[in-house]
């Protein structure tokens, strides 16, 4: 028979054992848990994932039939309208098309000082900077985007200027692969990157500006003369009527005695930005997808990235 001792001894044992069990049983459902909501979360990024693929060949089909039904680009077609809300199984597509060519290519500073001129009145345009602030950050873009380490006289800067920061870097002296890269040129400040970042871009050759969706400070950038409410009388005219060429655009009566470089502008695009999300349940992807129309409305896919949210 055993003695109480015993039997307290043994009731204690059992009650850890048991609490033992319960609190391995516990973390096992918890990591199961955990496991299966990982599993879920992985398997509606990756719906979400084959959505955004579904919007890049949607886009695809979008521009060539744009291309084939219609000889310039403006925002009044079909593929400038926004999609706000497309309903899918478990969520939810938004997004909208981008002309790039609407926008200032900051590769096209190469083209020589029509160009650099051009972005330093963007530049004061949208920003606080006055005009010699402004005149430096354009002759510094070109000389970040130039292949040689001579500097843009009087105001540019090369790695002289960036060995000698914190931390210390280099001038990429090639094109630029995003518009993002404008934050490193000297004389770039947060505030200015964060009012021109709508406005420009970073093609993969030099490209003519569509002035019918070039926004209006790229428009009024066109010439020094320019003021916003001769923009403005422009952005209404082309709504009504998108103008058919060049010429058309410069022979409105704003534009009257301005000299401005035909060369430069375009009634076509050939580039365009497909920005959105995509929403499957818990599965949340942001995209962002380039791409590139020839001739006879052939379009490519260039570049694109995605970011789960």
């Amino acid at each position: 028979m055993r003695c109480p001792r015993q039997q307290g001894v043994a009731l204690i044992t059992v009650l850890l054992i048991l609490s033992i069990l319960t609190v391995t049983g516990v973390a096992m459902l918890t990591r199961m848990n955990v496991s299966l909501h990982r599993s879920g979360n992985v398997w509606l990024a990756q719906q979400a994932y084959w959505y955004s693929v579904g919007v890049e060949n949607w886009v695809t089909q979008i521009l060539r039939l744009d291309a084939e039904n219609s000889e310039i680009d403006s925002l009044d077609e079909a593929w400038a309208t926004p999609v706000d809300y497309l309903p899918i199984d478990g969520g939810a597509i938004s997004g909208r098309l981008i002309d790039q060519q609407g926008l200032f290519n900051l590769n096209s500073l190469m083209q020589g000082d029509v160009a650099m001129q051009h972005f330093a009145r963007l530049v004061e345009l949208v920003t606080e900077a006055d005009i010699v602030t402004a005149n430096r950050i354009a002759q510094a873009t070109r000389d970040w985007i130039d292949t040689d380490i001579n500097v843009t006289l009087p105001d540019g800067a090369e790695d002289n200027f960036y060995l000698g920061q914190t931390p210390p870097y280099r001038a990429a002296n090639r094109p630029m692969a995003s518009p993002s890269e404008l934050r490193l040129v000297a004389e770039m400040t947060p505030e200015f990157y964060a009012a021109l970042a709508q406005y420009v871009t970073a093609l993969p050759a030099a490209t003519a500006i569509n002035v019918n969706t070039a926004p209006l400070p790229v428009l009024a950038s066109l010439h020094e003369q320019l003021d916003l409410g001769a923009v403005e009388r422009l952005a209404e005219i082309r709504m009504e009527t998108p103008w058919q060429s060049v010429q058309a655009f410069l022979q409105e009566d704003a534009l009257a005695g301005l000299d401005i470089n035909a060369a430069n502008l375009t009634t076509t695009s050939s580039y365009f930005l497909a920005a959105g999300q995509v929403v499957v349940d818990r599965g949340r992807i942001r995209y962002r997808s380039l791409f590139q129309r020839a001739e006879g409305g052939r379009t490519r896919l260039i570049a694109h990235s995605r970011e789960v949210f």
